[in-house]
């Protein structure tokens, strides 16, 4: 009896070593990862990308089932027209309305393992966040996409992975030209302001402690496409944790910040309460706004909606209702 014990655990263990090489995904060299042509479909119909982590993914067919672990991913996957494969969402996930419909997997942060095995997915939409447990799918034979943006043109390349896998590079394609056009337009429009005349904009991602954008969040590229100056573009770090005084110094002349869900009037008060900060111009002249948090943080296709609203904020002598279509 111990020795059929003993059998079964080693067949389980040969079985899973076994589709862990079969489907093995190593990691490339930045050169090779930034290489478009090592993307291939075989004729078997099996298809290998380089994710945004420099790792071949494989995938036997076309994915049916396909689980996001963030809320970017499953924005993705929705504007590409891939409901009806996704199976699985994290708690996060809430945009678009469908995405509440679909079944938890669990947190960000905190996917349940144990759920996704069950749900039987083809391919899982990662972040980098998720490094720690890749390995553990890639051991199950459950092919991992990770993409990751940091700005436009990388999220560009995480729509057309995603397109590319799920067979519909076309869809791809066409979402990532309009996003462009649309930029193209808002840069059109914003592109009759002298660059002396810009506003400087002060991004508020959080009051306690005070922390704003710096210049490699998707944020600060935002705030740049819509026609403003970040006031902190000269800070490298993500989100530095920043002074009040060190605001009122470089004289803002809009103020954003994430709307929490009516909490629009407690914060402008907090805001216009800080000492100093009756000087600021965006508080002298009423230009504190409470923009669309997600929209703004999160790098998938409504950070065009962000771009345009952000612009309708700066200039809206430039952008009337007609010409903007920011709260869709």
């Amino acid at each position: 009896m111990k020795k059929n014990g003993l059998l079964l655990i080693l067949l389980v263990v040969f079985f899973y070593a076994f589709i862990a090489i079969g489907c093995e995904q190593k990691a490339l060299t930045p050169e090779e990862a930034s290489d478009p042509d090592r993307n291939q479909i075989e004729s078997d119909g099996s298809m290998m990308v380089v994710d945004q982590m420099g790792r071949e993914v494989i995938l036997a067919g076309v994915p049916q089932k396909i689980i996001s672990l963030s809320p970017s991913n499953t924005e993705i996957a929705f504007a590409l027209g891939l409901a009806d494969r996704l199976v699985g969402v994290t708690d996060y996930c809430n945009y678009p309305l469908e995405a509440l419909e679909k079944e938890v997997i669990g947190g960000f942060a905190t996917p349940n393992i144990e759920r996704i095995i069950e749900l039987e997915p083809d391919l899982l939409l990662a972040s980098t966040i998720h490094e720690e447990v890749i390995n553990q799918f890639d051991a199950l034979g459950i092919p991992v996409l990770v993409i990751e943006s940091a700005n436009l043109e990388e999220l560009f390349t995480s729509i057309s992975l995603v397109a590319e896998l799920a067979g519909i590079s076309d869809q791809g394609e066409s979402l990532i030209s309009s996003m462009q056009l649309q930029i193209k337009s808002i840069e059109e429009t914003v592109s009759q302001i002298n660059d002396d005349q810009r506003v400087l904009v002060y991004y508020e991602v959080y009051s306690d402690p005070l922390m704003s954008a710096g210049n490699s969040v998707f944020i600060n590229e935002i705030i740049e496409l819509a026609g403003g100056i970040n006031i902190f573009k000269d800070i490298d770090e993500n989100y530095p944790q920043i002074s009040a005084e060190v605001v009122v110094e470089r004289q803002p002349q809009v103020i954003l910040y994430p709307d929490y869900h009516g909490t629009a009037e407690m914060v402008i008060e907090a805001m216009t309460s800080r000492p100093g900060w009756e000087s600021i111009p965006a508080v002298i002249e009423g230009r504190v706004y409470a923009i669309s948090d997600d929209a703004f943080a999160r790098p998938g296709p409504r950070v065009v909606n962000a771009v345009e609203e952000a612009a309708a904020l700066f200039y809206p002598e430039l952008f009337n209702d007609s010409s903007c279509n920011c709260c869709d």
